[in-house]
């Protein structure tokens, strides 16, 4: 039980006043009491609550107006009904505009100190997570201007010690590798993947090259991913979902802004490798050829590569399923031409699964 919280009681009858605030103060609590919504809002404006029992039926302002002020003013002040036996219907309606619950006068103690221990406990799990996604936005935020800076750092170490293009690709390649737990094997792969899906659509062999060097850098924004969502072995919800998807953004402000061509190049693929062909991708929800041609290589060789490979959330399916997955997104998730010369390449496939394979558990 939450002890020590600070409760205003707002009621017009007195003996419900003196009730409550004796109830509260034998379970550990403290209890202000008043009158009237004018009482209360002189009260609100001079303490801090960690909730408001509130009757409903008061002269003047009623305690549903004065519980829908408080929901909207205070945020953080969770409201819970005291209501009349001939009120339940109205006190249920309180919750559809944020009322945290309602209790039926006359009460017995045990359901007022359930109801009250209930709407804490329920204000310190909304803060607390309230708390947790703020620190996450801002660990984002921090974590992507420090990996903004070490990729300007590491550019100029490039340049002064007249390091490859490919050298520093390796090294933020690694960094992926240590911070997502995919494997080695997996970005080597996504690499020649891209490379050979490249060669086959006929592009020249400078740009071949420079995708099999940019592609492993698909993922880099997941260095900002938090641990909780990145790991997770379980289904993502909707702020996972979003914190997830982040990466595709992250990634390019990373690599945005190089002089070299293949950091240019690297910085499109972290951005539209998760856009879909059909416009129902992210970040920019763009469609077709709309999706820089890049972005459309990686799409397919990252989504073969990842159902064929063991992640957290699933194990490795096999090639066969794989390619089933791949015939049936033509058209809706890939462009149709890259995925049928995925398709039409599965020996070279195989062989790039068997110089990199994914290593052995033991």
């Amino acid at each position: 039980m939450v002890q020590g919280a600070h409760i205003l009681a707002v009621d017009d009858d007195r003996h419900v006043r003196d009730l409550i605030r004796l109830i509260l103060e034998e379970a550990g609590h403290r209890c202000t009491g008043a009158a009237s919504a004018k009482d209360a809002w002189a009260c609100l404006r001079e303490h801090d609550f960690e909730l408001v029992l509130c009757d409903v039926r008061m002269p003047g302002q009623s305690g549903l107006e004065l519980a829908r002020h408080i929901v909207a003013e205070h945020p953080d002040t969770p409201v819970v009904m005291v209501t009349g036996i001939d009120d339940a219907g109205i006190g249920q309606g309180a919750l559809s505009f944020g009322a945290y619950g309602y209790v039926v006068k006359p009460f017995r103690h045990t359901d007022l100190l359930m109801n009250v221990e209930s709407a804490l406990s329920r204000r310190r799990q909304e803060m607390a997570s309230r708390r947790e996604r703020d620190a996450l936005e801002r660990s984002l935020e921090e974590q992507a201007a420090e990996l903004k800076e070490a990729m300007l750092s590491m550019r100029e170490s490039a340049n002064a010690q007249q390091l490859s293009a490919e050298d520093t690709v390796r090294r933020l390649s690694r960094a992926i590798e240590f911070r997502s737990r995919e494997t080695w094997q997996h970005i080597e792969r996504m690499g020649e993947l891209s490379a050979l899906l490249a060669g086959r659509l006929g592009f020249e062999r400078d740009y071949v090259e420079m995708i099999r060097v940019a592609a492993p850098l698909h993922d880099v924004g997941k260095v900002a991913v938090p641990d909780a969502v990145l790991l997770k072995p379980g289904p993502l919800d909707p702020q996972e979902r979003a914190d997830m998807q982040r990466h595709t953004v992250i990634g390019h402000e990373v690599l945005a802004g190089s002089d070299a061509e293949v950091i240019q190049l690297a910085a499109s693929i972290a951005l539209t490798h998760h856009e879909r062909f059909d416009g129902a991708g992210y970040p920019a929800g763009i469609a077709g050829r709309e999706i820089p041609v890049e972005g459309r290589i990686a799409a397919v060789a990252d989504v073969f590569d990842a159902l064929t490979s063991d992640r957290v959330y699933r194990q490795a399916l096999p090639v066969e399923s794989a390619i089933e997955i791949v015939e049936d997104g033509k058209g809706t998730h890939f462009d149709p031409r890259v995925a049928d010369t995925l398709l039409d390449s599965m020996d070279e496939v195989a062989e790039i699964r068997r110089v990199h394979p994914e290593p052995v558990a033991v």
